[in-house]
């Protein structure tokens, strides 16, 4: 006998069973294959054309159907993790949730000006609140310790669309050589940088310490922000047990003002690296944040290496690190500091931006 083919394009009521259904379902609605009749030639070109529309019309819907579902899915389960923005990796920040944005190291030459100025000025399309500079904003090495270069670094941090908060960096001073040249640079510094948040309408409280320049503090949405002078360069020894002795007392001034009770997180600002250098100031410190039963971060600088989230002392779990990326391959990075936070997740969230393309052919 001749052998059949089945034409897709017509139901019938053979092949009742799974496997007619799946059958049916694959030439009728799925397959694009050319078809044939009983007697073996092909379909005329109309009646084919009729069932490939067909196909597609339903590929559509069900594609359509699936999309519907999916962001369905995926605005249901935002609703219920309101932090997070359908951007994946993107947080968006809540009411009590403190935004903002970290650099150092830059304005560092010409060639870095423009760039920086153009991503200064896009925050004011983003939720940030502040940028705090963690130092070296004159670190050209024509301008380095110069009074022209900090009065260059301050107009260019003016273009930020949110407040700018500023400590000193090695290179503002301790790197300028001798003593003289060095107090002379941290006066330049001071004059144009050292109370530069005033230049913003802004709603911060913020102390400055009497005793060492560049030391600032201000409560936030319950989140006590502390900032210390503390750089690798060498100077007098002298002059480094001093100053470090000033930010314990800076520090622990701060702690005893807002009580226990008065803030639930703490940040530390400085521009070095926790080492033996400044262990004068780190070993008070880690006594007391062990008492704190509190999260610590102390955002730095970029001393070697890269990009670094680490825990600085052993056994003080509370107490968390992170360094920068290197200058001029990082846009200023994103911190947020998250007010209700559930078990298994953390308090501080990193969101590092990719490098321009300006910066990438650097």
């Amino acid at each position: 006998p001749d052998e059949e083919y089945n034409d897709y394009t017509k139901t019938s009521s053979s092949g009742v069973g799974l496997g007619g259904i799946w059958l049916w379902l694959r030439g009728t609605l799925w397959s694009d294959d050319l078809e044939l009749n009983h007697d073996g030639t092909t379909q005329s070109l109309v009646r084919r054309e009729k069932a490939m529309q067909k196909r597609r019309r339903f590929r559509w819907g069900a594609a359509s159907l699936m999309v519907f579902v999916v962001l369905v899915g995926v605005l249901a389960h935002i609703g219920s993790h309101p932090r997070k923005s359908v951007a994946a990796g993107v947080t968006t920040a809540g009411e009590g949730d403190v935004d903002f944005y970290v650099l150092a190291d830059e304005p560092f030459d010409f060639s870095d000006t423009e760039q920086l100025t153009r991503e200064l000025e896009a925050l004011k399309a983003t939720s940030a609140e502040f940028i705090i500079h963690l130092g070296n904003a004159n670190g050209d090495k024509q301008s380095q310790c110069k009074e022209y270069g900090f009065e260059r670094a301050a107009a260019v941090l003016k273009e930020s669309a949110v407040p700018v908060l500023v400590i000193p960096g090695d290179k503002d001073w301790a790197a300028c050589g001798s003593k003289k040249k060095a107090e002379r640079s941290l006066e330049y510094w001071d004059v144009n940088l050292g109370k530069f948040v005033e230049h913003w309408d802004h709603p911060l409280k913020i102390d400055y310490s009497e005793d060492v320049v560049g030391n600032f503090a201000f409560l936030h949405k319950d989140v006590l922000f502390v900032s210390v002078s503390i750089v690798d360069a060498p100077t007098e020894a002298s002059e480094v047990t001093n100053r470090l002795e000033k930010n314990v007392a800076w520090t622990k001034q701060k702690l005893a003002e807002f009580g226990n009770d008065g803030y639930r997180v703490l940040v530390i600002f400085g521009h070095a690296r926790p080492s033996e250098k400044q262990n004068e100031y780190f070993s008070p410190l880690v006594e007391e944040v062990k008492g704190l039963n509190k999260p610590v971060l102390y955002l730095h600088a970029n001393s070697n290496g890269s990009f670094q989230q680490y825990t600085p002392f052993d056994g003080v779990e509370n107490f968390k690190a992170v360094q920068l990326e290197k200058r001029g391959r990082e846009a200023p990075m994103r911190v947020v500091v998250m007010e209700d936070v559930k078990d298994g997740d953390d308090t501080f969230v990193f969101e590092r931006r990719d490098p321009t393309m300006e910066r990438i052919e650097k």
